[in-house]
């Protein structure tokens, strides 16, 4: 499954590359949060940048992906950032976005990775995000 999750420090970062199910980003989330190493409360970043499912997503899709993270609102500080270079991406993710207040989670979308930590108030890049895969191995 090429969704991986890496925890450095205040930051958890899920990476979302190539091809992938919905169901392999929730398993990375409840795997990412549940890492003793996690931190509570964490910041959280969301990397779509090497995606290639995205934009084969539905609305429903995006939304029930969104809703997975609603019972985390308080782990994850209410936040949460999407790093999103391309175009289509961008515009998903700011659907995903609008989606995520219905759950108590704000989310923002960066095409630049500096601007998205400081959003979340981490201080550097955030480490690897192939620092740790999603199944822990």
């Amino acid at each position: 499954m090429p969704v991986t999750y890496a925890i450095r420090g205040s930051l958890l970062r899920l990476e979302l590359i190539g091809e992938y199910e919905p169901e392999d980003v929730i398993q990375a989330l409840h795997d990412g949060l549940t890492d003793p190493a996690c931190p509570d409360p964490v910041a959280f970043l969301v990397d779509v940048s090497r995606s290639t499912s995205l934009e084969s997503r539905s609305p429903a899709q995006i939304r029930h992906l969104v809703e997975a993270l609603t019972p985390y609102a308080d782990r994850v500080g209410g936040r949460c950032a999407v790093l999103a270079v391309r175009d289509v991406h961008f515009g998903l993710s700011r659907m995903g976005a609008a989606y995520s207040g219905e759950g108590g989670v704000e989310a923002a979308v960066f095409r630049d990775e500096k601007a998205a930590m400081e959003w979340l108030g981490v201080p550097g890049r955030g480490g690897s995000p192939r620092a740790k895969a999603e199944n822990g191995a």
